[in-house]
Order: structure tokens, then sequence, then C-alpha cells
């Protein structure tokens, strides 16, 4: 009877397992077919997972380098104190070994804004990091500096949904980064690009919340103590572009003397695309969208100022703060005669709209995403200066504004942007980068540095610009700081009614946002140093101060001259609209008679070379959070509405900028 009950006890575990596993299959599937995980894996690799199976010890070894070998690969990974091989009897085989999957344990999981934290608060990790990285300081501080640097050359990444998003007040969930370093074993294996013979990448278990990173061999390993190398870059870039990405694993000296051949004098093809004429990266974000192809050229849609308008808006602050009574709030959006929503509009020809005004336009994209604002942004030169303005070829070439800092699109300009990078480290100029996502606010994911090899992979973890950094900001004196300067950027609403014929407005009234620390260049990871957003931070001091009280401390510290940058501001956001309007959809923003807008645009003023201040552009922003002009404003919606759907524009608080 024991031995019964026992088992039929081992047939359920049995059915439980052979459940549980189906499960894995389901819930893992897009991970296993994207990572090209071999089928016959999936089994052990379960396993492995589900137990924490640990066991490369069995197949593997470390091995110190030394440097007299004559061994593959000698240019690449000179930190490296150890490479990895096999053991003596193994064989693995790709097609046949069940086996043949193996677990990399992490040695530090980490965002970028807490590594230097991280590398003083976490038990043991600066020592281990520093011998795994072959660092050697006799000052810790030093030390944490090296391998901030160093760090870079044996990063992993993968993405998770950020925390700081809020779903009440977002439209969607948003990715951030995390970057990891490998175990000894995992970050000793070495680069390869004609004799990888392993193949890693990283893995979620949704059973245990455990992310890790899988080995297992691309070709057949059968000779004894075989070197293990893997593919640092695996993608289908041309050779240019890949060599680029492989410069962080090159001595330096390779790395300059590679980027000093590549220069617009000997290169000069290379610095002559004209991406903002591309009509395949603009019709990218535009796949699925409906428009009029031949634009409806008639009056704008206008609607009877007397009548109540009746709107429907997924807004919560729209529901609390439009009060006037010239609006209703409907839950339906098929009866609106106004729609003002968070969500994308995808349809925005005739006889879908009919009647209905929307708060949206046509590839409207163009300015509030990173990267297509930076590519229309290149227009200005031919719009409004043919000749050369600046002493820098490379930025000539480019054809930036004065007023957008020089920023490269990543995805399609990294072998330019690591030439330029070198040219600005030979002149000694100044060169500290900001790097973003083309599409996140909140500074998410957003990193300042002076790092080459961090710019060059920052791009592993998503699409991003390399953007120059103000260096030299304009900075307001705080008297609680002993008068030290911080930095601080402005918003202002923008109000679009139309644009062709463009009609554009700006609200007087802008806000102010400042970072809580002394400027300083002196570390580039400090947020409340380089970055003024502080209402999504836990425990961070927050400065308010409204744009009267500024002005005056503006004009009491730097020349009594704020109507003057004002207006420098104006022309800015007209000659923005300007470049982006000037083509045709996909290429710029699309003529809809039914579609009005509201945009936030930031910016931040800089001391430029002739110690003027100009104003820079940071970003234009899609539904922007209007919570503190609500606040402060209750009637700031009202004014808003009145502006774009009953053309009532109260000269006092909203200006014409249109020409």
């Amino acid at each position: 009877m024991t031995t019964t009950i026992t088992t039929n006890n081992n047939n359920d575990d049995d059915d439980d397992d052979d459940n549980a596993y189906k499960q894995f299959l389901q819930t893992h599937q897009l991970q296993l077919i994207f990572n090209s995980i071999p089928k016959h894996l999936y089994r052990r690799l379960y396993e492995k997972m589900k137990n924490e199976i640990f066991d490369s010890g069995k197949y593997f070894q470390l091995c110190p380098v030394d440097d007299d070998d004559d061994e593959l690969e000698k240019s690449y990974n000179p930190e490296r104190r150890f490479y990895v091989s096999t053991l003596e009897n193994v064989v693995l085989d790709p097609e046949k070994d069940e086996n043949a999957i193996f677990l990399i344990d992490h040695a530090w999981t980490y965002r970028i804004k807490d590594a230097r934290n991280d590398l003083y608060s976490i038990s043991q990790l600066y020592e281990r990091m520093t011998s795994l990285m072959n660092v050697n300081s006799d000052v810790k501080d030093d030390g944490i500096e090296l391998i901030l640097q160093r760090m870079w050359k044996f990063n992993q990444t993968y993405t998770l949904t950020s925390t700081q998003i809020d779903p009440n007040l977002d439209v969607e969930a948003a990715q951030e980064p995390y970057w990891y370093i490998m175990d000894e074993f995992g970050s000793s294996i070495r680069h390869s690009s004609t004799n990888a013979n392993v193949y890693c990448t990283s893995f979620f278990f949704e059973p245990t919340q455990t992310m890790f990173t899988l080995l297992y061999p691309i070709v057949r390993i059968e000779q004894p103590y075989t070197e293990i190398f893997r593919n640092y870059v695996y993608d289908n870039s041309s050779t240019l572009d890949r060599n680029i990405k492989l410069l962080p694993w090159h001595r330096v000296g390779f790395r300059k003397t590679i980027l000093r051949s590549l220069t617009i004098e000997n290169c000069p093809d290379m610095f002559t695309k004209k991406l903002q004429n591309s009509v395949e990266i603009f019709e990218e974000c535009h796949k699925n969208d409906h428009y009029d192809k031949i634009p409806i050229h008639n009056e704008r849609k206008t609607l009877d100022s007397n009548r109540i308008l009746k709107v429907y808006t997924d807004h919560d602050l729209i529901k609390q703060y439009l009060t006037d009574e010239h609006y209703q709030l409907i839950d339906s959006s098929d009866q609106a005669d106004i729609i003002f929503t968070k969500k994308l509009i995808d349809d925005f020809r005739q006889e879908t709209l009919d009647t209905t005004l929307v708060n949206q336009f046509p590839f409207e994209n163009i300015i509030t995403n990173k990267e297509l604002l930076a590519l229309v942004s290149r227009r200005w030169k031919a719009l409004y200066s043919s000749t050369t303005i600046n002493d820098d070829p490379y930025i000539d070439s480019h054809g930036s504004p004065p007023w957008l800092p020089t920023t490269f699109i990543l995805t399609y300009e990294l072998p330019q942007f690591a030439v330029y990078f070198q040219y600005r480290e030979d002149q000694q100029i100044d060169n500290t980068w900001i790097v973003k996502p083309i599409n996140l606010t909140r500074s998410i994911d957003v990193s300042v540095t002076n790092l080459f090899d961090m710019v060059i992979r920052l791009p592993e973890s998503g699409s991003k610009i390399a953007c120059k950094y103000v260096s030299t900001p304009v900075l307001l004196k705080m008297p609680d700081l002993n008068d030290e300067g911080v930095k601080f950027d402005v918003r202002y609403v923008l109000l679009v009614r139309s644009v062709r014929p463009l009609k554009l407005y700006v609200q007087k009234i802008f806000w102010l946002r400042f970072a809580n620390k002394p400027f300083s260049l002196k570390t580039f990871d400090d947020y409340e140093t380089h970055f003024t957003v502080m209402n999504y931070r836990v425990n961070a001091e927050l400065r308010q101060m409204d744009c009267e009280t500024f002005v005056g401390l503006f004009n009491e510290q730097h020349g009594g001259n704020w109507s003057m940058i004002e207006q420098r501001i104006f022309q800015m956001f007209r000659e923005v609209f300007h470049c982006a309007t000037i083509e045709e959809p996909p290429l710029g923003i699309g003529s809809c008679i039914s579609s009005r807008a509201l945009y936030a645009a930031d910016l931040i003023l800089e001391w430029n070379d002739k110690n003027q201040i100009q104003p820079k552009l940071l970003e234009i922003n899609f539904t922007p959070d209007c919570h503190r002009a609500c606040t402060y404003y209750p009637n700031f919606y009202n004014q808003i509405f009145n502006v774009l759907f009953r053309d009532q524009i109260d000269d006092h608080d909203v200006i014409d900028i249109s020409v």
C-alpha cells in the first residue's frame, strides 16, 4: 500500500511538472523564439532555471591571460585578466546535446543613475568589481571613477517597465533599461567576430521573476581546452557601423587612429547625408495612419461660438477645470463636437472626422519625437541661412540651427558622431553629451557623459539621440545655496490652430523647473545637479517660482534683458514650426481642417561663444502634464479651449507669433 501511494504521488508530481513546463513554453514563447534557442534545449533550460542549476564549472574553466601568448583577437579586451576555455574531455554539440545550455549569474544589476551609490553602499561590490575589471587604485574614489569608465566594456542590458510611470497620468507604460555585469565566468568570455562559438543572451524567468544570462554553443566544440568566444555585436548593420560599435573593446590608441582616418576631409560623403529628406525614416512612425493624401485647403473649420460645444476627453484635469459655460462634457466621443484625447488618433480623413474638431494634427510627432525634431530642424539652414555660420565644419555640414544643440541620430549617424567626438577631443573642446531616448519624457533613461564608450553602447537599450550638452548654461543664483547658480529650464505652452497657413500662439505665462544643487561639471551622474524634473522623484525638493518673480531675478542678475530673450524664444518657436510645416506629409505636419493642438516646449538658455544668451530647444511635448498650470491658474483650460475652438484670443495672456 505504501508503494502504491508513493507511485501515485510521483505520477502526480510528473503531471504537475509537465503542466508547469507547458506553461513555461506558453509564457516564454516570444523569448525562446527571439533568442533563437534550439527547441531541443527547452526542457533542460526550464529545469535549470527552475532549480537554479549553475553547472558551467563542469564544462568550462577560467584561464589567466598571458600577454606573451599569440592568441586570437589580441587587439580586443585588453582589460580582461582571464579567458574561458572548455575542460579537457568536453564535447558540446549544438545539434544533439540537450544539456548544452548554461546559466550565467549576474554580479551586479543597476540603473545608470544608481551605479555610483551602489559602489559605495553595497557590501563587497566595489572589491568584486575592481577584481573583475582589473582596476588597481589605492583610493576608493579614484577606483570608483575607473569602474564607472571601464564597466562599459563589461555591461549587458535588458529593459523592464519603468517605476517612474504613473498609469493614471501616462498613456502607456514605458520601458526603462537596466544594466548588469555578468559574474566572473561570463565577464571573462572574450570577443571574436570570426571565431565566436557560443551565443549569450539575457532571459527573464517569470515564475521566480529572475533575469539570467544564457550561454549555448553555436558550433560543435570538441577540441580540449578550446577557448570560448562570443560576438559582442550581433546585428545586421553596415561594416562601418559594426566597426564603430566594436570600438569600446579596442585600445584607445586604435580607436583614435580609426576615427582620425574618417574625418570630413577624408570622407566628405559620410557627412552630406540629408536625413531630413528621408521619406523612409518619417514614414516608419506612421505605417497605419490614414489622412487625406491630397491636402484639403478649405477654410479652417469653425464651430458656432454661441452654442454649447460637446466635449469628449480622457484628461482628468480637463474634466475638472473646463468650467466655461460654452462647453459641456460628455461620455461618448460619437456625439462630440470636440475630441481632446491622450490616445493617438490615426485617422484624419475628412470623411471620418466630418464636423468634429480634434486636438491632434497628422504627423505631428515630427516635432514631438526627439529624433524627428532634430531632423526637421536641419531644414533651418536652407530656409534662413545659406552661408556658413559656424567655424566648425561638422556643425556647418550638419545644418543644425543655433537654437538646437548639435544632435546625432545614433540609429543612423553613429559613425558621424564617433568621428565628431574624436574631432572635439583633438581640438580640446568640451565633449560632454546628453543621450536621450527618442520618445520618453521625465528624464527617463537620459544620461550625461563625456565617455565615448558609454555613448556608443547606450543605444543597445533602445533608440537614442546624442545631443551636445549645454555645458555653459545661464544660471540663476539661489539665496539658500549661498547665491550659487543652479540650472533651470523654461516651459511655454504653444497652441496651433492650423499649419497651412500657420496659426501659432504662445501663452505668455511660462513655467520654470530648477535643479536642486549648484551647477558643476565635476560629475555627470548627480541627478539634482544636471536635471530639473523633480516632481516625479521621491523625497526630492521641488523649487517653485512664478514667472513674474523669475523675470525680476533674471533681470537683476543678467542685466535686465528678459524681454529681448523672450523675443528670441518666440522667433525660435516660429522657425521650428516653419521647418516642420514647409514639407507635405510624411516629411511635414499634415494640414487638417479639423485639427487643433496644444504642445509644451521646453528650453534652456546658454551662453554662446560670443557671450550672448542663446535659447536652446530641448523638446516639444504632446499632452503635457498641466497640473501645475491648473493649480495656479484654474482658468487655464477655459482659455486654451477658447483659443483653439472658439477663436477667442485673450491678448493679455496669449500672443499670435505666426509671423
